[in-house]
């Protein structure tokens, strides 16, 4: 008689029911936003991320240019889509929402591993590692950035994946096999085709390929050779990536270096091979990028050419260490891009490659470090309390959208956890050797946000560690109670003060009205809605919100032209079209004196619409030109002059606009029947 299968839940690991529960929870909060109007990917990043990938679904798998944003969410939304039998507006953003709630249970599966391995396997480690767990499950921001459509938790999970991989290899004191480094380096690659800032593990990931090398008991000798062969590797793919023959002798410079430690010890060659399969994963995992960038685009972008231009929009006379956009160009995410590449190539007067358009905003950032050395110095200082502090810069604004909706559960804030991992930090350096792996990452995913700027998405990817040093440090302050060490006690409520008051200094100024701008925004667009399905009641409930948000960030911010602008199409959905139209002439004003070379063209397209509804065609025809010279890309506004000058008897006028509007917008139907309305021939 055969034996019955042994069923017994005992037997399946602890962390696989961390990762089932984690995803449970998630899947929960999933729930709840799924069901806001805010949800779907119609602003913002999602709607830039959801669109890339809808084109590139549709066949348009490239603008023949290099990369000016991060391609692999983009390409894996547009892989997803397809496999599931393309986009469907109802259903697509909750399947990625899931997937996202997957990637969010795994990184609590990765902190549960880590605590395990910090803390101990002991009742009191798996007590400790539980608790950062549930922490991470009820960190809002965490919650919000994983249901929607955003690879922020695509990131994380690498992030902490690789962390994991690093201290488990630490710990276990062999090296790992040649061809599990090359593994490590395509991951590692893959996130970074998403967000690059997975890349600051790689010197992490060298030291820990030169701590475990079997054999070589030199230890400075370790680390050469596997800077050695890291460098060797990627001086080789600068010479091939450009062909520059000064890139090839540095190679040859580089693998001579590796010759050189060999003759020192035998087995640093082994140390050597390990980093350059590593870094080789990574230039193998991004290849797609570099070789398209490199052949379709002929640019010589590694990931991205937009690089530059976050480099300028954190390192400017106007920044404050947030993604203060600067004056001079839109504040919108696609108007913002859009004057990227338009201000560097008006100021050349000719077309320029996206690597020339990152190295203008470079050039630009760097001029403000070198003529304002002081200022910048506090910048940089400004962006590293930034890091930490409590204030929630969301540059989405979506955390505040969700809360109004009461769709977010209470939870912890990121100042929060980062006052207690501050806090927490040396005594758990101090008591847990494995921990210094974590402040490691921690420390290197700050130091990469320096160059650029501090967004709440952009920080989260620290929150894992810091939740691991936080329940660390109270561990250590509850045993010190315990056993009445009141020196140890005194010590860890002055770290715990002293990081709670650095966390929580006073950055009113940097978020001027950000949430509430984007707030009022999101309302107006709702009003618009529910008044074209016919519900006027949920209509004038959200131009009232809307009117108080937007007030609220004017009170703040009184002379911001897209804030004034937000305003007048609040009036216009109002049914004012008088304060509407102070609104935009305040726009224009304000945005003519910043930048004469860049007005506010939406508020003259807008007033050329008042004047049309007043019946002064002229006066419309005017704005609409007006708004052309400065977005000549603009259907609406085309087809909007068109229809001006058809009104004003210039039909010849009226059909050269139509059919410029048919051009940039084919077969609208809007533009294609004031086309055939206006054949050839007509006087």
């Amino acid at each position: 008689m055969s034996a019955r299968p042994n069923l017994s839940f005992s037997r399946i690991p602890l962390a696989v029911w961390v990762f089932f529960g984690a995803f449970l929870i998630q899947f929960l909060v999933l729930q709840s936003i799924a069901n806001t109007r805010y949800f779907l990917p119609e602003s913002d990043d999602m709607k830039f991320y959801n669109d890339w990938a809808l084109r590139i679904a549709g066949g348009q798998w490239s603008d023949g240019k290099a990369f000016y944003g991060m391609p692999g969410f983009a390409y894996a939304l547009a892989a997803i889509y397809t496999l599931t039998g393309g986009y469907n507006h109802d259903y697509s953003p909750f399947l990625i929402g899931q997937f996202n709630a997957a990637m969010h249970a795994l990184t609590a599966t990765f902190i549960f591993l880590i605590g395990r391995r910090i803390f101990g396997s002991e009742r009191r480690g798996l007590t400790l590692s539980l608790t950062a767990v549930a922490v991470w499950l009820a960190l809002t921001p965490a919650q919000v950035f994983t249901a929607i459509l955003m690879p922020t938790s695509w990131v994380i999970c690498g992030y902490w994946g690789t962390a994991y991989f690093l201290l488990r290899t630490w710990q276990e004191g062999k090296p790992k096999q040649p061809f599990a480094w090359l593994l490590a380096g395509i991951a590692t690659g893959l996130i970074a085709s998403t967000v690059a800032t997975i890349l600051m593990l790689l010197p992490l990931a060298i030291l820990c390929i030169a701590l475990t090398s079997r054999g070589v008991k030199q230890r400075v000798i370790a680390v050469l050779a596997a800077l050695a062969g890291a460098f060797a590797v990627s001086s080789a793919f600068s010479a091939a990536f450009d062909f520059s023959a000064t890139r090839a002798i540095t190679a040859a410079v580089a693998l001579g270096s590796v010759g050189v430690l060999y003759s020192l010890q035998r087995d640093s060659i082994q140390t050597a091979i390990r980093a350059a399969l590593l870094l080789a994963g990574v230039y193998l995992a991004t290849s797609p990028v570099w070789l398209h960038n490199r052949i379709v685009g002929k640019d010589n972008v590694f990931l991205s050419a937009h690089d530059g231009l976050n480099f300028y929009v954190g390192n400017h006379a106007e920044a404050n260490g947030y993604t203060k956009i600067p004056s001079t160009m839109s504040s919108s995410q696609e108007g913002m891009l859009r004057d990227s590449e338009l201000i560097p190539q008006a100021e050349a007067g000719r077309a320029m490659k996206r690597s020339e358009i990152s190295a203008y905003w470079k050039a630009k950032a760097n001029a403000y470090i070198r003529d304002n050395p002081g200022d910048w110095l506090q910048l940089l200082g400004r962006k590293f309390a930034n890091f930490w502090n409590i204030y929630q810069y969301d540059d989405l604004s979506i955390i505040k959208l969700l809360r109004d909706e009461g769709a977010v559960p209470p939870g912890f804030r990121f100042g929060f956890i980062a006052a207690l991992g501050l806090a927490g930090l040396p005594f758990c350096w101090m008591r847990w050797p494995a921990s210094r792996w974590i402040i490691g990452a921690v420390a290197l995913h700050v130091f990469s946000l320096m160059p650029v700027f501090i967004t709440e998405r952009y920080r989260l990817a620290a929150a894992p560690g810091l939740i691991l040093l936080g329940i660390g440090g109270l561990a250590i302050l509850q045993e010190s109670l315990a056993s009445s060490k009141m020196g140890r006690v005194a010590i860890s409520i002055a770290a715990l003060v002293a990081a709670a008051a650095f966390c929580t200094l006073s950055r009113a100024d940097a978020g001027w009205a950000l949430d509430y701008y984007k707030a009022g925004i999101r309302a107006t667009q709702t009003s618009m809605l529910a008044k074209a399905q016919g519900n006027p009641i949920a209509s004038q409930a959200a131009l009232e919100r809307a009117q108080r948000n937007l007030e609220t960030a004017y009170a703040y911010v009184n002379g911001n032209a897209d804030l004034v602008f937000a305003m007048g199409n609040l009036w216009m959905e109002k049914g004012d079209p008088a304060r509407a139209e102070r609104c935009y002439l305040r726009a224009v004003a304000i945005s003519a004196s910043v930048n004469p070379a860049r007005v506010h063209d939406g508020a003259l397209t807008n007033l050329g619409m008042i004047a049309a509804n007043r019946g002064a065609w002229a006066e419309a025809e005017r704005y609409f030109l007006e708004s052309l010279h400065f977005d000549p890309a603009d259907a609406k506004t085309w087809f909007s002059l068109a229809e001006a000058r058809e009104k004003s008897g210039n039909l010849t006028g009226a059909r050269e606009a139509a059919l410029r509007a048919q051009t940039l917008r084919p077969g609208h139907p809007d533009i294609e029947a004031i086309v055939r309305k206006l054949p050839a021939g007509n006087p």
